[in-house]
């Protein structure tokens, strides 16, 4: 019989977030030694924005294959294979030998995080009631920053004094043995924490499962505030050290260093303050993740100006810093009000879907277009638009609050006969 603290609800949460975190530390290693990469290597900046595309493009292809399986199979064994194979391609990525191994290294990353990635908020939504989540999705999310933060500030430090191969081995090294964790703890049964009755079941046929996603309006709105949020993060986040050294002339150990400390702050604060906030706001308000999120992406554009063409860094670092916490709030909540308008055994696909969608119209383009760009113009001004996008996101939310009313009330009425 299980013990009972692998069946706690605490414990899948703390071992998940811990994973998720190493998840984005592996992700953006390669980011903050990208100037170091570019130059060993002998390559340009489309070459080294392809690193990430290519990374991206394998990663969404394989997160529909990874939510079929998630929906069929057990999502904790799922998550561990994913855990392991990501891990031990970052650390191959060290003994990349040329540029043509490294990309092949950062495809197999792809395939390796999507198996994790998918599975988790499903996983999540089944420990814990539909008014808890947005909270608890909030926590989870928040080792992004703090995952991302740890990536920059290893891939920048240890990059600049032992090369960049060093810090691939360094990140890459944890995950292997922690995978292992995943298959200590119980599986939550699917649905646990619905309301009874609250929603038909869902035929599990490729048809019927995108025209219940397709019947659910706030689901694509969701979807495609994701896509222009992802393509815009995605390409900042790959380009932001680079940025720093090419353009502020910063040194990269103390550029990338700077740049983890105020993600890790904004981001972790701007996760867990989205989580409560759009909780707290739901009570009164019906829409609220949708609005919470909208209104904290509108607001980001004043500040982005101010972030990537102000000269002062008494002003342009704590511009970052507060473009970074409302870039941050949206995370548990709409992440949150999908879980809340999907039906438990549709929930795994449709954030797969959604996934493979935001990455493929998103960031699998973002980091390559920009350093195309770049190689023409310079990086200040494929940057500063890029920045800028992200306003049109929360706009999106905002337009469509309605449909997300529309659904969370369909959604909490019992079937109909």
């Amino acid at each position: 019989m299980p013990s009972s603290w692998s069946r706690a609800p605490g414990a899948i949460l703390g071992t998940l977030t811990a994973l998720n975190g190493l998840n984005y530390l592996d992700r953006y290693v390669s980011a903050a030694t990208l100037p170091l990469i570019l130059t060993d290597l002998a390559i340009s900046d489309a070459q080294g924005g392809l690193l990430q595309s290519l990374f991206i493009t394998v990663y969404a292809l394989v997160c529909p294959l990874a939510g079929w399986f998630g929906d069929r199979q057990p999502r904790l064994r799922l998550a561990a294979v994913g855990v392991f194979v990501w891990s031990a391609a970052t650390f191959a990525s060290g003994l990349a030998p040329t540029y043509a191994w490294l990309l092949l290294a950062r495809a197999v990353i792809g395939a390796g995080e999507a198996s994790y990635a998918v599975v988790t908020p499903s996983l999540l939504s089944d420990c814990y009631p539909p008014d808890r989540r947005a909270r608890m999705l909030g926590v989870f999310y928040a080792a992004i920053p703090v995952g991302s933060a740890l990536g920059y500030i290893v891939g920048g430090v240890v990059g600049e004094a032992s090369g960049w191969r060093a810090a691939f081995f360094i990140a890459g090294a944890p995950g292997a043995v922690l995978a292992f964790l995943l298959l200590l703890l119980t599986e939550p049964r699917r649905g646990a924490m619905d309301p009874p009755g609250a929603a038909s079941p869902v035929p599990l046929g490729l048809r019927a499962s995108v025209a219940a996603l397709v019947r659910r309006r706030s689901y694509l709105v969701n979807t495609l505030a994701q896509i222009i949020y992802t393509f815009a993060m995605g390409g900042l986040a790959t380009w932001m050290p680079t940025y720093f050294v090419r353009v502020r002339e910063i040194p990269l150990a103390t550029a990338t260093s700077t740049f983890g400390l105020l993600l890790v702050v904004a981001g972790f604060g701007g996760t867990l303050l989205g989580g409560r906030i759009a909780s707290s706001v739901a009570k009164r308000w019906p829409g609220a993740d949708f609005t919470v999120s909208g209104w904290s992406l509108a607001a980001s554009i004043v500040f982005t100006v101010f972030a990537v063409l102000a000269p002062q860094p008494a002003v342009f670092w704590p511009a970052m810093f507060v473009t970074l916490v409302l870039l941050f709030v949206n995370i548990g909540p709409l992440n949150a009000a999908m879980a809340n308008v999907l039906p438990a055994e549709l929930r795994a696909r449709g954030f797969a879907v959604t996934t493979m969608l935001i990455h493929l119209l998103g960031d699998a383009a973002s980091p390559w277009i920009i350093g195309e760009v770049s190689d023409r113009v310079g990086l200040q001004l494929p940057v500063l638009v890029t920045g800028c996008l992200l306003s049109v996101a929360g706009v999106v939310l905002l337009w469509g609050r309605r449909t997300l009313v529309a659904d969370l009330r369909a959604a909490s009425a019992p079937p109909t006969p």
